[in-house]
């Protein structure tokens, strides 16, 4: 009778886990590089496409079935519109500014102004979304692009022995068994390295940028390995298993421009036309069968009247399909949660600003039976709301405190309910908050910069001789292309009516003084939670 006894409730514990695991959402977050929702780009620029969905003349059939069957945002917005801290924000739930990176600390330590950009990383004794939903039961996947930990072995291969990595030349053929022996070594160091913060499963793992590979013949988009990643990883996935948590991020569009064809050969150098055995990992011969034959795809585009030089965009798009076809065939598709983002937007080089061209990025919820089918929500979001959305629908909770707003209401209401009145942005030299009309953006400077500027130092710019005012960000290559097209990127105090003039062209801080007061007093809101991080008055 004991035995029975034992058994039955056995069987009882089983089927309230499973009851309860169905309950729980998997979750799929899929990330693009570098993408702005606007459908017409900037006059002058070639800049990377949005998707059909947001009126695009791209050929996206799955990514328009992903928002056709779900939610659509319009104002969707990067915490910190530059890689790094975007994705910390949106992997953490907290602003960038709150990061206690070693590298972030060793360039600005507590009590010094923070000047966030690509030196953000994820800390090795913080939670973050992967520890948390892992602790919660959920298993956790990490596929593609990088660019938040271990800054100290990114820049440049010359210690890389002294971490545990292999050099090989900037110039040396990836197709040699030693280069490619070498970068297979490397990849495998950083999956390692990554694990540590939480994930289950580490594959298709770029450090960074493809520049940070350090070899330009690697230097090429590879999104079916990548894809690859993931399918393996949703190919041990069961509907009857512990939920899980899947971020997939993919190197595009990020420079080298998947758009831009060589001038000797006339080929998508890049992208289209580049070797696909060329990996992360070295030299792969891998079965890609899973999505159609790149060559195919640039002639279904132009088949279908699409301009050829688009067709980046339909390879993510037949990525995304990929994975939404492995959601069906293992059969948790009606069961999980997808969200495809972007980390920030590149329209009219507003990269690293904040102004709409960095901060705004295309959103796209899919949740059967919680997100209307068909519904758009045009309020604010921002792109730091991703945690604790996570984490309600997940039924877990963080030690920390969290930064954004659950969107759970905004799905519930079919959109119709407002999560924000206001989001705040941060950027280098820059923070901003932004309502849906108004937009106030505020440039300060650290003491000690003050001081720089005068005494009348110059200080460096990416193109000619040195400039008088520092660039907003460490990198100047983006401080550069900003400052070109968005008039006032160096204005001291910025006020923009959103609804006259979504494209920031007009400064009318000048003459809206109780518009500018009452946007500060927002902005002092914010930035008074961040504890020994002064920014000028806002502070005080």
């Amino acid at each position: 009778m004991k035995t029975v006894t034992i058994i039955l409730a056995i069987f009882a514990t089983a089927l309230s886990l499973i009851a309860e695991n169905a309950e729980r959402p998997n979750i799929l977050l899929i990330v693009t590089d570098d993408q702005s929702p606007f459908a017409e780009p900037y006059p002058g620029k070639r800049e990377p496409d949005s998707w059909g969905a947001y009126g695009a003349n791209v050929y996206s059939p799955h990514v328009d079935e992903l928002a056709s069957e779900g939610m659509i945002f319009g104002d969707a917005n990067a915490a910190s519109p530059v890689c790094g801290p975007s994705r910390y924000s949106f992997l953490t739930g907290r602003y960038a500014s709150r990061c206690e990176g070693p590298r972030f600390l060793e360039l600005f330590p507590k009590g010094e102004m923070a000047r966030p950009g690509n030196v953000i990383e994820l800390e090795e004794d913080r939670s973050n979304v992967a520890r948390v939903l892992k602790t919660g039961g959920y298993r956790t996947a990490f596929v593609g692009k990088s660019h938040l930990i271990r800054h100290d072995a990114i820049h440049g291969p010359k210690r890389w022995d002294r971490k545990g990595l292999r050099s090989y030349g900037l110039d040396d053929d990836p197709f040699d068994p030693r280069v490619s022996a070498a970068m297979e070594h490397n990849n495998g160091v950083w999956t390692g390295w990554m694990q540590k913060f939480g994930w289950d499963y580490v594959n298709g793992f770029y450090t960074a940028n493809l520049k940070e590979q350090y070899n330009r013949e690697a230097e090429v988009h590879n999104l079916e390995w990548t894809t690859r990643a993931a399918l393996q990883f949703l190919d041990t996935v069961e509907e009857e298993d512990d939920p899980f948590f899947l971020y997939f991020s993919t190197t595009l569009p990020h420079g080298p421009n998947p758009w831009v064809k060589d001038k000797q050969t006339g080929k998508y150098k890049y992208s289209m036309d580049a070797d696909p055995r060329i990996t992360a990992e070295g030299i792969k011969e891998y079965d890609y069968s899973f999505m159609p034959e790149r060559s195919e795809l640039v002639e279904t585009v132009v088949e279908k009247g699409f301009p050829e030089d688009t067709a980046y965009l339909s390879w993510m798009d037949a990525g995304v399909g990929a994975l939404m076809q492995k959601l069906e065939d293992v059969g948790v598709a009606e069961n999980t949660l997808v969200i495809l983002i972007s980390d920030h937007g590149a329209w009219r080089t507003g990269k690293a600003t904040l102004h709409e061209g960095g901060m705004r990025v295309p959103m796209i919820v899919r949740w059967p039976g919680k997100v209307k089918e068909g519904s758009r929500f045009d309020g604010l979001v921002s792109l730091v709301d991703l945690v604790p959305t996570f984490y309600e629908v997940a039924g877990v909770e963080d030690s920390e405190s969290l930064d954004g707003k659950s969107l759970t209401p905004v799905f519930d209401s079919n959109g119709e309910t407002r999560i924000h009145e206001t989001i705040f942005s941060e950027i280098g030299y820059a923070r901003g908050v932004k309502t849906e009309r108004w937009k106030y953006i505020a440039v300060r400077y650290p003491k000690h910069v003050q001081e720089q500027i005068a005494r009348g130092e110059r200080f460096p710019e990416y193109q000619g001789p040195k400039r008088d005012l520092p660039y907003l960000t460490r990198n100047s290559h983006l401080g550069y292309h900003a400052a070109q097209t968005n008039p006032h990127y160096f204005d001291k105090d910025q006020l923009y009516d959103l609804h006259a003039d979504p494209m920031e062209e007009k400064n009318i801080a000048a003459s809206n003084p109780e518009v500018v007061e009452a946007m500060k007093a927002k902005l002092s809101e914010y930035l008074r939670t961040f504890e020994e991080r002064p920014f000028g008055e806002f502070s005080e």
